[in-house]
């Protein structure tokens, strides 16, 4: 495995702090009340917190890294490896999901509100 350089820590860096801003938002907007579908609202929201803790760890792990060069020798490059790719699968389940919530939305018929 190659050794991470500076440039590619900061591109780790912003990565990681956009994918904390993305699941903070998911988060904020699935936590509104649903009464279809309680267990999967359940699961993707422990899949949402799993995202953003594993993202936290990483984006930790890395800021370190890149700014201390004694830290980033204690710091395998699987300790950011793992939680950053685990924090990406999370989003990427996240994204499907919504996509076939959008999905569901369009099939179904608009309810018109009654007078």
């Amino acid at each position: 495995m190659s050794e991470l350089t500076t440039a590619d820590l900061g591109l780790l860096l912003s990565v990681f702090a956009v994918l904390l801003i993305a699941f903070a938002i998911d988060f904020h907007f699935s936590t509104r009340p649903t009464t279809r579908h309680r267990r999967s609202r359940w699961v993707f929201g422990i899949v949402t917190l799993v995202g953003e803790l594993m993202t936290a760890l990483a984006l930790v792990l890395t800021w370190v890294a890149m700014w201390s060069p004694a830290a980033w020798e204690a710091i395998d490059d699987l300790l950011v490896f793992i939680p950053g790719s685990i924090a990406i699968a999370c989003a990427v389940i996240l994204t499907v999901e919504k996509i076939i919530a959008r999905l569901e939305r369009l099939r179904m018929p608009s309810q018109k509100p009654t007078a």
